[in-house]
């Protein structure tokens, strides 16, 4: 799996074409570049989709932990296949993983581009507390 330090867009840019950004493209111009309301359309599907893939990865510790309901050479293969450790569960689970690193990267990336930061977030979220208590 790739780390979480941000590996898969490593030297890959993210701009919006239609928002003042105090980041400058590259030399190079590697990257993305779209208008801002394509860029929050893919992110509701990055979002949307990293979603799935966390039910999918949380549906596989079951699949992990089967075991080959006889005790036979037939069943044994079928579900812990020629190494004895359930490897397609494994392999399965660890591509899962992967899909969602590259989804919570992409969304990184895709908010960091569009401005949208998690402490603009909470503070968005506090004051809304705050007014919200002011009119009680």
């Amino acid at each position: 799996m790739t780390d979480p330090g941000g590996a898969i867009f490593s030297g890959v840019g993210f701009w919006a074409t239609d928002m003042p950004s105090g980041a400058s493209r590259p030399a190079g111009g590697q990257g993305f570049a779209m208008s801002s309301s394509e860029m929050r359309a893919m992110l509701k599907k990055a979002e949307d989709q990293r979603k799935t893939v966390n039910e999918q990865l949380v549906s596989t510790e079951w699949m992990v932990k089967a075991v080959p309901p006889a005790d036979e050479p037939v069943s044994r293969a079928a579900v812990d296949g020629p190494n004895g450790i359930n490897e397609a569960a494994r392999y399965y689970r660890g591509h899962l993983g992967y899909q969602y690193n590259y989804y919570t990267e992409l969304i990184t990336r895709l908010r960091q581009a569009l401005g949208i930061t998690e402490a603009t977030d909470q503070e968005a979220a506090d004051s809304a507390k705050r007014i919200s208590g002011s009119l009680e």
